[in-house]
Parts: C-alpha cells; structure tokens; sequence
C-alpha cells in the first residue's frame, strides 16, 4: 500500500518536531511551569509578593532603570520588525540581494516575529484568557481574586495578566540564532537570554505578571520558533525543474 504524500510529510515533519532540542525546551518549560503552577498556586503569589510593600505597591514602578528598561522592551518589537521589512525590501529591489538573506530566512523571521507574540499571546491568550495581574488582585491591593495561569475567569475583560506579551517578545529574538552566521550565533544566544531574563524579571517586579505568566510565554513563543525552524529552515530544497 502506497502512503500519501501529504501524510509521510506531516509524520516526518512531526517526528523532525519532537526530536529538535528547542522544541523539548519549550516544552520543558510550558508543561513544568504550569504543572508547579497550578499544584502550588502560593509560588506566584510569593514571587510577586518579594517587590511589593503594602501601602506602597510596587516601588521598583518608581525607578528610572527599570522603567527605561519597559520601555526598551516595548519598542524592540517595532525595531525587529522594521529589520525585517528593510531586509525583504533589499532582496526584493538590490541587484545583487545579499548571499546570507533567503527567501526562506525572511519567511521564518517574519513568521516567528507576528505569530507567538501577536496572534498566540497578545490576540488569543491575552484577549480570552481572564486572569487578572497582580496588581489588580486583592493580594496586592485590587479589587479581583487571585486565579491560576490557564484560567478563562478571574473578573479581567481585556489585557489581562496570561501570558506575558513582553517575555514573549523578547523571547522572539531567539529566532536570529538559527539564521545569523555561524561564528555570531553563540554571542546572539547569550545577549538574547540575558535580554529575555531582564525583561521578564521587570515584569514581575512591576506587578504586570506573574512568575508563571512570563515562564509560559517564553516557553509558546520557543514551541513556535521551533515549529516554523522544522517547517520553514530545515525544509529541503526544491529541486529545479529538468
């Protein structure tokens, strides 16, 4: 019996999928994190509850480091993105299109840097999932309940605190390891998780998410990186019609 195609690409693709090690990072981090979440719900409200003082809030909120630090990693999107679009525009019109930019590189940085941190998290997960920020829970002086990561209640209607759009951002810029050169790519891996660190970590100092919230949304956001280096980079070359 003769076995489709369309079947034996997506079996492969699949078991290419399981087998690549940012793919079982990602997974490592999503199932582990909301595994410990939910069995000890305390763990997030003791890790937010390390940068607030009651009466006060969040004081790190005040400080000029970390909120030149937020705004860094609210603009970085943008940055990337731009990148991206003045690449595509130099391989579309240059005479000679530079050796190292593939169509397949573009199409993978372009994927990777609007489908985790725009359509998953900021679309899908942020618009229906309703749990509130910490900020806004009666442990840090809101009005809402405290509610676990994956919960479609907790009383907030827009923005809400699952998962965390910023981590997942920074996160995205994983993506440029597996196309820069070679000799870039250790440094790049290095600057990328100290980057990512250092905005998840003024996340939760700010009481804008919960220690789960960021470690879920950098564990999607490498699940999709992931996804798109099986489909799109590590997919064999067309062969040129005879």
């Amino acid at each position: 019996m003769t076995r489709s195609p369309g079947t034996g690409s997506a079996s492969t693709w699949a078991a290419r999928l399981v087998r690549e090690p940012v793919f079982i990072a990602a997974a490592i981090m999503t199932v582990g994190m909301s595994a410990l979440a939910l069995a000890y719900p305390h763990l997030d409200l003791n890790v937010s509850g390390k940068f607030y003082t009651p009466g006060q809030g969040f004081p790190v909120t005040l400080d000029t480091l970390p909120l030149i630090t937020r705004s860094l990693g609210r603009i970085m999107p943008g940055i990337a993105i731009a990148a991206v679009a003045v690449l595509a525009l130099m391989r579309l019109f240059s005479r000679k299109p530079l050796a190292y930019v593939k169509d397949r590189t573009l199409l993978f940085l372009g994927l990777c840097f609007s489908v985790a941190p725009g359509l998953i998290v900021n679309v899908l997960f942020k618009g229906y999932l309703g749990r509130p920020r910490p900020i806004a829970t009666q442990d840090f002086g809101g009005p809402l309940p405290f509610t676990p990561p994956w919960s479609w209640w907790g009383g907030c209607h827009a923005n809400c605190s699952f998962v965390s759009g910023e981590a997942s951002t920074a996160t995205m810029l994983m993506a440029l390891v597996f196309v820069a050169p070679p000799r870039y790519r250790m440094a790049i891996l290095i600057a990328v998780l100290i980057w990512t660190f250092i905005i998840s970590l003024n996340r939760v100092a700010f009481g804008a998410h919960y220690l789960s919230d960021v470690v879920i949304a950098c564990g999607l956001t490498l699940a999709c990186i992931a996804i798109f280096k099986v489909l799109v980079l590590d997919r064999p070359e067309t062969p040129p019609l005879a």
